[in-house]
């Protein structure tokens, strides 16, 4: 297993009526590196309102290069943002990140720090805990870095 030790990843976002669906699910296939299947529930709100959960799992490999096309690809202002809140993304062996939706159909990677539905949410699940995950991503950003120039 390579040096990152993830085992997969869940990637989940809402769908609401005001939205293209498709466009949506073209975002889960292309964060998933077009891995695994897209499951949907139907929902319903108190009010009558629906909406669907669509969510992929992919296996380590396609986690793994998720992971780092992230890292690699988050604003500095964002990683940062990252590193000083990752004790509170943390349960256990699981990662979670909120990117936002609309900065994905535009082709960018950011944290996302509004209200519920304007996000995708990422489940990294490690193989084993980590215990210095910080400094495993600042490694991650420098290869980034050295391989691009």
């Amino acid at each position: 297993m390579s040096p990152l030790k993830l085992s997969s990843a869940e990637i989940t976002t809402m769908v609401y009526p005001t939205e293209l669906e498709d466009r949506v699910r073209s975002i889960l296939i292309f964060l998933s590196g077009e891995n695994g299947d897209i499951a949907e529930e139907r929902f319903s709100s108190h009010y009558g309102y629906s909406f669907k959960v669509l969510t992929v799992r992919v296996d380590w490999e396609a986690a793994e290069n998720l992971f780092r096309v992230l890292i690699c690809s988050l604003p500095d202002y964002d990683l940062e943002l990252l590193l000083r809140t990752l004790q509170s993304r943390m349960e256990g062996r699981h990662l979670y990140l909120r990117l936002d939706k609309q900065e994905l159909v535009d082709g960018r990677h950011t944290l996302y720090s509004g209200g519920p539905g304007g996000y995708v949410r990422i489940k990294f699940t490690f193989s084993k805990k980590i215990s210095d995950l910080e400094s495993m991503i600042r490694e991650t950003r420098k290869t980034c870095r050295s391989t691009s120039t």
